[in-house]
Formats: C-alpha cells, structure tokens, sequence
C-alpha cells in the first residue's frame, strides 16, 4: 500500500514541459506545469466549455422562439388584413345587393332607370330574414365537435382565398349590373325626351319649302309656335354651351346633354341662362320669340346625337297642346 502512495506521488510530482522553438536566432523557450495543474485546467475547460454551450443553446432556443414569435405575428397580422379586406368586399356586395333587390322591387325597367334614390328598405316586421352557414363554416363546425379545432396556417389561407374568391365573384357580377343600370340611367338624363314647349306643331323635321324665300330647303328640327314669352324648357339634363345670338337662330340656346346628344332652341325672346350652366330636364332656359329668321313667334328645337341632326319626334311620345 505504502508502495503505491509512493508510485501516485511520484506521478503526481511530474512536471509537463512544452518547448517553444521560433524561427530565427530568438532562443527556445520552455514552459513547465505540474500535472494536477494541467488536470486541474482540463476540468475547468471542460466544465466552462459545457456551461457556456448551455448557455449558448438556451440563448439560441430563446432567439428562435423570438423569431418564431415574430414570424407568426406577421403571419396572422397578413391573415387578419386579408380577412378584413375580404369581409369588407362580402359587405359592398350586401349592399350591392340590397340595392338591387330594392331596384328589382320597382318592377319596370323604366321605374328602375328613372329612380333618382332607392327607396327606404321595408321596416323590420316586413324583412324577410336570409342568409346561412357555408360549406366551409359547417367544415369548421365538424372539426370542432371532433375536438380538433387547431387549424394551420394552411387552413386558414385557403379558408381566406376561399372566402375572397367567393367575394370577388358576387362583387363583380353585382358591380356589373349596378354599371348597366348607372349607364341607362345617364343615358335616360341624356336622352332629349320632352316637348321643349307648349304650343302648335308648324313644321316638322326634314324636307320643306322655306317660310323665307319659298325653296326646298334642309329642316333639321321642328317648329312648334305658341305665343311670345311661352317658358322653352330643356329636355334633357345637360350643360348649356351656347346662350346668345347665332344669325338665323336668332337668341338660341345650345345644351349637351352627353352621350353623344345636344339640343338646340332657336328664335327665343329671352334668354334665361348663360354658358357652363348646368340645366334638368324640365328647366326652363328660355322664352318664346321670332328673333333670327322667323315668320312668327315659336320654338326651332333641334336634336343632334353624334354630330348629326335627328328627327325630334323620333324621342316624344305626344304631343302636348
């Protein structure tokens, strides 16, 4: 026994020596430790190596989880702009919708064209109550009886893309109905449909023999006469273009209506608007005269659509007298 002290002392007692030899005429240098110091050091490595890597693992585990964190908030803050986005597209079809439905309620196409505002929806007694859960919502609810109600973000996209498709569809087909009957609207307010003024019908439009010089002459209107100062009345809605004397017009007013339609009152008394007004249908811009080329007092109405004269009476439905 006393032996083997002696032997584990003796090795203890070693010394290591790590000879450094550089280059060049510098002298070698030796450096000598004592092997419970080099034990000693490799112990204190190793341990310092092991706590430092735990605490670099917990530290990366903590950065992961980080980013994770962060990824996913950016994840659900997409998701929950789509679902907004989408909702607010399903609630502009809703509306489109109800005032569709009020439209259609009115019966007649003229009624819907000529409706300035939709009427007021029926009080709450008379609503029928609508609506129901989509294949989607009773997928959701079957996952939720089965007790797994955690969705992916996989899940949740295509429910999204799913609900937006949908979405866009009814939004577009609703869009483009409400754009066909907003055009037909504006073409009704453009259409010159009313007699510009109360009286007798003189001349019609076409071929004539001129009141003025008795030759065949062009007439691109029609003459109605009644007596001085009668209101003349715009027949469309429109914006006035010309208000003042124009030679054988004598005081004319001039409106473009848009769509490709204008009028024109010729021979007035007064005139009772100015250029860039903006006129309705039934307004009155003028009185009856026989200013210009005029055999008596009356109204020369003309109609043009696209640069050209056409037949008033094609866009009256009686005469008024």
């Amino acid at each position: 026994m006393d032996r083997l002290v002696r032997q584990w002392r003796k090795e203890i007692s070693r010394r290591l020596t790590i000879m450094v030899i550089p280059h060049g005429i510098a002298r070698p240098r030796q450096l000598s430790f004592s092997v419970p110091f080099v034990a000693f050091m490799f112990f204190a490595w190793t341990a310092f190596t092991g706590w430092a890597g735990m605490i670099a693992s917990e530290r990366f585990d903590y950065w992961r989880a980080k980013a994770n964190t962060h990824f996913l908030k950016l994840k659900l803050e997409f998701f929950n702009k789509q679902l907004n986005e989408s909702r607010a597209m399903l609630d502009e079809v809703k509306e489109l919708e109800a005032e569709l439905r009020s439209l259609m309620a009115l019966g007649s196409r003229d009624a819907i064209i000529q409706t300035e505002a939709l009427r007021a929806p029926p009080p709450a007694a008379e609503t029928r109550a609508s609506g129901g859960p989509t294949l989607a919502d009773a997928a959701v609810l079957e996952r939720m009886l089965s007790g797994n109600a955690d969705f992916s973000f996989d899940d949740i996209a295509k429910d999204i893309q799913t609900l937006r498709r949908e979405a866009e569809t009814r939004l577009a087909g609703a869009r483009d109905i409400a754009q066909k009957i907003q055009t037909e609207r504006q073409l009704y307010k453009s259409t010159p449909n009313l007699w510009p003024a109360l009286g007798y019908l003189t001349s019609h439009f076409g071929n004539r023999l001129s009141p003025i010089d008795g030759f065949v002459e062009a007439h691109k209107g029609m003459d109605i006469a009644g007596p001085p100062g009668t209101p003349i009345r715009a027949t469309a809605d429109g914006v006035v273009k010309l208000a003042g004397w124009a030679g054988g017009y004598g005081k004319v007013v001039v409106v473009d209506h848009g769509m490709g339609y204008s009028t024109r009152y010729g021979h007035n008394r007064q005139i009772l608007v100015k250029n860039g007004d903006r006129v309705k249908r039934g307004q009155i811009v003028a009185t009856m005269g026989e200013t210009g080329n005029a055999t008596g007092p009356h109204c020369h109405y003309e109609v043009w659509y696209n640069g050209r004269a056409v037949n008033p009476g094609k866009f009256l439905k009686k005469h008024t007298s």
